[in-house]
């Protein structure tokens, strides 16, 4: 009887465990979007997000994500994430790509090459000087 009781008790810390590791990842993938989310840069219906994957260990998270594109199939980026449990909630701590690390995660666009390039060498009308 007590060698049954043992074995219960160990399935249920088994599974108990696991469930854990579950809610972790699936918390860590809710504040990626709520990351997302929070950026009014960005066109969150243009781009399909695959989670390729999440590790968590203990209060620190890492994550490697894939969006692509929605109007043009064959242009994908992947960005890991690394993200830390701060009372409570998970934050994202850092954004990078493969091309580097993106100096502001909120930001899509900083950091990236266009930031280090003109607008004309982008097609676009030079600035107008306001005064």
């Amino acid at each position: 009887m007590a060698r049954m009781s043992f074995i219960l008790v160990m399935a249920a810390a088994i599974g108990l465990v696991g469930c854990s590791r579950e809610n972790s990842t699936q918390a860590v993938k809710a504040a990626i979007q709520n990351h997302l989310h929070a950026n009014p840069h960005l066109m969150l219906n243009s781009f399909t997000t695959d989670f390729e994957t999440v590790r968590v260990t203990g209060d620190r998270a890492n994550a490697l994500v894939k969006y692509q594109s929605r109007n043009l199939p064959g242009l994908a980026v992947h960005v890991r994430y690394s993200l830390k449990l701060s009372h409570g909630q998970w934050m994202v701590l850092k954004a990078s790509t493969d091309s580097g690390e993106l100096s502001n995660p909120s930001n899509p666009h900083a950091g990236s090459t266009l930031d280090q390039v003109s607008p004309q060498q982008r097609g676009l009308p030079p600035p107008i000087a306001s005064h």
